[in-house]
Order: C-alpha cells, then structure tokens, then sequence
C-alpha cells in the first residue's frame, strides 16, 4: 500500500513536471509569435509612414511647381506692364522736352 502511494505521488509529480515543461515551451512559442508580430507591426507601420511622407512631399513639390510658374508668371505680366508704362512715359518725355524746345 505504501509502495503504491510512492508510486503514485512519482508519478503525478512526474505529470507536474510534464505540465511545468510543456507550459514553459507554450510560453517560449507564444513569445516567439508575438516577437514576431509586433516585428511585422513595426515594419508596416514604418512602411506606412513613409508612403505618407512620400505622398505628402510629392504634393508639397506639385504647389511648390504651381507657385513658381504662377510667380513667374505674374513677374513676366508685371515686367509687361512696366515696360508699356515705360514706353508711353518715354514718349510722353520726348514731347515734353521738343515742346519746350519749340
């Protein structure tokens, strides 16, 4: 009866101990999985971002283009005007001067 009470606490400490080992492993493999995701996690997540700061550097590239070809635009209008202005204000002079000259 003894022997078989021996035998009996050996052999559920043994299934304890398989328990305790087969625990620590799930535990290992559960660790291991979730390295591994918060890995991919990461990745995707740098990826995302930078697709974001690429998308929004292009657009800031397109209105910089924009802005320069409507400053430049507006500079070569303005230079029109200026040299029209210029024009009439130069003939303008001309007649001054002759008609004190005459």
């Amino acid at each position: 009866m003894v022997e078989e009470t021996i035998r009996t606490i050996r052999e559920t400490e043994r299934e304890a101990q398989e328990i305790v080992e087969q625990a620590r492993r799930e535990g290992e493999r559960i660790r291991a999985e979730a390295k591994e995701r918060c890995g991919k996690l990461r990745d995707e997540a740098v990826q995302s971002a930078r697709a974001k700061a690429d998308a929004e550097a292009e657009q800031a590239r397109a209105a910089g283009e924009a802005f320069e070809r409507e400053a430049a635009e507006e500079t070569r209008a303005q230079t029109e005007r200026l040299r029209a202005s210029a024009g009439e204000k130069e003939q303008e002079a001309v007649g001054r001067v002759l008609s004190l000259l005459v």
